[in-house]
């Protein structure tokens, strides 16, 4: 005996249409889902890579930041190289040699990843690869680095002289 919603009522058996999906019927959905994944994936991929990219210039940026307020708080002057391998060493400048010397502060960042490309940006380039922040919390020279991957994405790093700024875009 049924009712109107295709329930069973009593202990008889039901049809066999009834009790559930078919085999056919999952094959279907599971091809499905693995086309649609399959077509996913390389987007998935492109998207996280440029995430990542993302958070190692908001890293970078984060150092340069953090080093122009020590400069600005120790009233002190800190020297950060961007040249350097793979990361931003900086150091305390406390004689204001432009030198690091066994004596100072000295620290660096995580390394940048080696898929990731930075080079100046052709019409804003820093003169050297030492960049001073003084107390006053200005910069020793203007400047913008380009982070860029392979997949075409880029992110820029720039530093405003008079101000000493630190701006990502």
């Amino acid at each position: 005996m049924r009712i109107d919603g295709g329930q069973c009522l009593s202990r008889e058996r039901c049809d066999r249409g009834d009790r559930g999906f078919s085999l056919m019927e999952l094959m279907v959905v599971l091809v499905i889902f693995g086309i649609m994944t399959a077509v996913a994936l390389p987007g998935l991929n492109k998207f996280l890579r440029s995430v990542e990219l993302s958070g190692t210039v908001d890293r970078e940026a984060t150092s340069l930041r953090v080093i122009r307020q020590r400069a600005i708080t120790e009233n002190n002057t800190y020297v950060a190289i961007l040249g350097a391998p793979d990361n931003i060493l900086w150091w305390d400048d406390d004689d204001n040699d432009g030198i690091q010397d066994g004596i100072e502060k000295t620290g660096q960042n995580e390394p940048i990843p080696s898929w990731v490309t930075v080079a100046n940006d052709p019409g804003n380039t820093f003169a050297s690869d030492t960049l001073r922040f003084f107390p006053n919390g200005s910069a020793s020279e203007s400047g913008t680095l380009i982070f860029s991957n392979a997949d075409g994405f880029q992110r820029s790093l720039s530093v405003l002289r008079p101000t000493g700024m630190v701006t990502v875009q």
